[in-house]
C-alpha cells in the first residue's frame, strides 16, 4: 500500500519522538544514580526533566560532572529536533490552509460548486477535467479533493460572506447541488447580490431542482424576467437530463415494445422523451410501451394529459402493481421488448427486480437497464468483477448523478430548450406536410447536426417568447393545467408577428445581410429585409404563422400560455 509522502514523514517524526522520550528517560536514570546520589530524584521529577529536553531544557544536565550517558545524549538532540520539525509542519499547513483561502477569494473565471453531495461530487469530477480552477462550498470540511486545483470553503453557502469568500464575485459559474430546491435558489439568489457589476459576461449559475415541475415553473419564470441582470439563471432537474442521456446511450430504434418498471419522476421524464422523439419521424405504427407502477393508471394519465403526443405515438398499456407483488413473466407484452427500464427510486429494489425477473435476462444485449444513483455502489462492480457475466451483457447500470451531471448538459438553460422545441416543431410541421424528408435540406437535420446558423437563429426566437408574452399581458408557465386553453386574439397576432419580424430584421442586419431582390446566402442577401408594413402579404404570413404554432410548440416543451391581465 502506498502512502503519501508527508504521511511517511509524520509518522517517522512520531517514532523519533518516542524514541527520544524513552532513551531521554533512562539515560536521566542513569546519569542522576551517578551525579545525584546525595538526593535521588523521584519518578516524576525524571519524567519532568525529561519533557523538558523538547523545549530545549537540559534539565539537571548541566549540574553533573560526569560524562552523559550514550542514551541521554541521543535524547538531548533528538527531541528538539522533534520539536523544531512539528513547528515547521504545523506552520507549513497553517500558511497552506490561509493560502488556499486566499487563493480561493482572489481566483478569477473559476468555477464555483455548492454543495458536498453525490451530485455536488459527480460534477466535480467531470469539471476536473475542463476546469483549470474549482472551488467547493460545503457545510463542513472534507479531505475527499487531494487535487490542488480543488479548493474548498466551509461555510453556508447562501451566506454573501461565504460566497465572496470563494470570489463568487469573479467567478465564470456557479452550481448550486445541495439536496433541497429551497437552499438552492437561495445560493444562486445570493450569488445574483454578490456578482459583480460591470463584468464583461454575467456569472453563469445553474440551481438543482429536484421536482420536475417546480422546475420547469422557476425556468418559465426565469424566462419572463425583463431586463439585462448580472445573473445568467438558470434551474436544471437531474431526471429529465438523464432520460435524454439515457436515450441517447440505449435509443429505442424499432417497433419493438419497451417495458418501464416505476414511473417516479424519472420513469416519467423517460417515458416523455421516448414520446417526443418519436413524434419527430413517425413510423407507420405506434410504439407499444407497458408500464407497471404502484399507481401507474394515474400517473399515466396525468402524463397523457399534459403531453398528448404521448398518446399519439404510444399504445400504452398500464399495470397498477406493488413492487412487492410484481410478477414480471404475467406482466410482460408477448413480443421481446427491445428495451427494459428499471427506474424505482430504491436501488435495491430496482436492483432486485433485475436480478429476479429471469424473463428479463433473455432480451438480447444492453436490453436491461437498471437505475442507480452512483455508478460507485453497483456499476464498477459488475464491470470490474463480473458479476453478471453470464448474462452476456444483458444488464447495464445507469447512474443518474453521474451521467446527468455534465456541466455541458446542466448549461443548456430553457432558451436552449425551447430553441430544440422550435426546431422539432418545424421538423414534425415539414414532414407532416409531405413537404421533405430530413436527408434533402439542412433545416431538416437533427438538432446536434444542425448548422451553427440555424441554432443560433432558433436561440434567438425562444430568447425573445418572454418578451413578446409580457407585451400582451401573458406569462409562461409550466404545463400543468392543460385545460386552461389559450388562443391568440386576431390583433394580439398582428401584433406578435410584426415584433417577430423586428427581431428577424435585427438579427440578420446585425449579421451583416441586406436587402436584395432574391435570397442569396453566399452574398448575404434577403428580399424581406424591409419594414413590417413593406413587407408581401406572403412574407407576413410566415411570421403570423410562427405566432399561431406558439402555443403549441410550448405544450410540447411542457409548458403553456396564461393570461395574466
Amino acid at each position: 500500500m502506498n502512502f503519501p509522502a508527508s504521511t511517511v514523514v509524520r509518522v517517522s517524526f512520531g517514532l523519533l519522538a518516542l524514541a527520544a522520550a524513552f532513551t531521554g528517560f533512562f539515560g536521566l536514570t542513569e546519569f542522576s544514580e551517578v551525579n545525584l546520589r546525595d538526593s535521588p530524584p523521584s519518578f516524576f521529577d525524571l519524567l519532568y526533566w525529561d519533557l523538558q529536553l523538547f523545549v530545549f531544557e537540559s534539565g539537571p544536565v548541566e549540574e553533573g560532572e560526569q560524562a552523559i550517558p550514550a542514551m541521554l545524549q541521543f535524547a538531548r538532540f533528538v527531541a528538539p529536533l522533534v520539536t523544531v520539525a512539528t513547528v515547521v509542519d504545523g506552520a507549513r499547513l497553517l500558511f497552506a490552509a490561509e493560502l488556499r483561502r486566499i487563493k480561493a477569494r482572489n481566483a478569477s473565471d473559476h468555477v464555483v460548486v455548492c454543495g458536498s453531495g453525490a451530485v455536488a461530487i459527480a460534477l466535480i469530477e467531470r469539471l476536473r477535467d475542463t476546469a483549470p480552477h474549482i472551488v467547493v462550498i460545503s457545510s463542513a470540511p472534507t479531505t475527499a479533493w487531494a487535487d490542488p486545483a480543488v479548493l474548498q470553503v466551509v461555510g453556508d453557502a447562501r451566506n454573501p460572506a461565504t460566497l465572496r469568500a470563494a470570489g463568487v464575485h469573479q467567478a465564470s459559474t456557479l452550481y448550486a447541488c445541495e439536496a433541497d430546491s429551497a437552499t438552492n435558489t437561495a445560493i444562486a439568489l445570493a450569488a445574483h447580490s454578490v456578482s459583480r457589476s460591470g463584468r464583461h459576461e454575467p456569472l453563469s449559475a445553474y440551481a438543482l431542482i429536484p421536482d420536475p415541475d417546480l422546475c420547469n415553473a422557476l425556468r418559465a419564470r426565469r424566462l419572463s424576467a425583463p431586463g439585462k441582470r448580472r445573473l445568467r439563471l438558470d434551474f436544471f432537474n437531474l431526471d429529465e437530463l438523464a432520460a435524454r442521456v439515457l436515450l441517447d446511450q440505449h435509443p429505442v430504434r424499432n417497433d419493438q415494445p419497451i417495458v418501464v418498471i416505476g414511473l417516479n419522476a424519472f420513469g416519467r421524464s423517460l417515458l416523455v422523451e421516448v414520446a417526443r422523439r418519436r413524434r419527430l419521424y413517425p413510423p407507420p405504427v405506434r410504439l407499444p410501451v407497458t408500464c407497471i407502477d404502484t399507481e401507474a393508471s394515474r400517473a399515466i394519465a396525468a402524463l397523457c394529459r399534459r403531453f398528448e403526443f404521448i398518446a399519439e405515438t404510444c399504445d400504452l398499456t398500464v399495470h397498477n402493481v406493488r413492487p412487492a407483488d410484481l410478477d414480471v413473466t404475467r406482466l410482460l407484452p408477448d413480443r421481446t421488448p427491445q428495451r427494459v427500464f428499471v427506474c424505482y427510486d430504491d436501488q435495491d429494489l430496482a436492483l432486485k427486480t433485475a436480478l429476479t425477473s429471469l424473463r428479463l435476462w433473455c432480451c438480447g444485449p444492453d436490453s436491461l437497464v437498471v437505475r442507480v444513483e452512483q455508478t460507485a455502489t453497483f456499476g464498477r462492480a459488475f464491470q470490474d468483477v463480473q458479476l453478471l457475466e453470464g448474462l452476456s451483457g444483458t444488464l447495464r447500470i445507469f447512474a443518474i448523478n453521474e451521467e446527468a451531471g455534465d456541466p455541458r448538459l446542466i448549461a443548456e438553460d430553457i432558451v436552449e430548450t425551447l430553441a430544440r422545441a422550435i426546431h422539432d416543431n418545424y421538423v414534425f410541421e415539414r414532414i407532416s406536410r409531405h413537404e421533405t424528408t430530413p436527408a434533402h435540406t439542412s433545416a431538416m437535420l437533427p438538432w446536434e447536426d444542425l448548422p451553427a446558423y440555424l441554432q443560433a437563429a432558433n436561440r434567438s426566437q425562444a430568447e425573445d417568447i418572454g418578451r413578446k408574452l409580457a407585451r400582451i399581458g401573458c406569462a409562461l408557465a409550466p404545463r400543468v393545467e392543460p385545460d386552461l386553453d389559450f388562443t391568440f386574439k386576431d390583433h394580439e397576432i398582428e401584433t406578435l408577428a410584426a415584433m417577430e419580424h423586428e427581431r428577424w430584421l435585427n438579427d440578420l442586419v446585425g449579421d451583416g445581410w441586406t436587402h436584395g431582390p432574391v435570397r442569396d446566402s453566399s452574398r448575404k442577401h434577403h428580399p424581406d429585409i424591409r419594414p413590417w408594413d413593406d413587407l408581401s402579404p406572403r412574407a407576413q404570413e410566415k411570421d403570423r404563422e410562427i405566432i399561431r404554432n406558439l402555443p403549441a410548440l410550448l405544450s410540447t416543451a411542457g409548458f403553456q400560455i396564461v393570461r395574466v391581465t
